[in-house]
């Protein structure tokens, strides 16, 4: 079994920063920050030209929490960063309740 240490987050935004979304990274994670740096810029290079911003940064991980269910979390700043968290979820919220309120369309998560 491997060994994870981080994963990389590719986002493409609009020039004013009101439209962004994210890209899908070279790998699902990296067995070293290092590996997961080293793919960073050719990985934003990739994502192409016509996108007016591409940000991108590797996320240190506890390899525990790589196994658990979580959702990762970002947000482009003004400044021109991202912030990215990993947020576990409450593994202890019951499914029925989740998939009901999915069945309803009021729940949305971002993946």
């Amino acid at each position: 079994m491997e060994h994870i240490a981080a994963f990389m987050v590719l986002i493409a935004c609009s020039d004013d920063l009101q439209a962004c979304k994210e890209y899908p990274a070279p790998a699902i994670a990296y067995e070293t920050t290092e590996e997961c740096q080293a793919e960073l810029m050719p990985a934003i290079r990739d994502m192409g030209s016509d996108q007016p911003r591409t940000y991108g940064k590797c996320v240190e991980i506890d390899p525990a929490l790589f196994y658990e269910d979580a959702e990762i979390v970002w947000d482009v700043t003004q400044e021109g960063g991202i912030e990215v968290t990993l947020e576990v979820i409450n593994p202890h919220m019951a499914v029925q309740s989740v998939a009901s309120v999915e069945e309803n369309g009021r729940y949305n998560s971002i993946n």
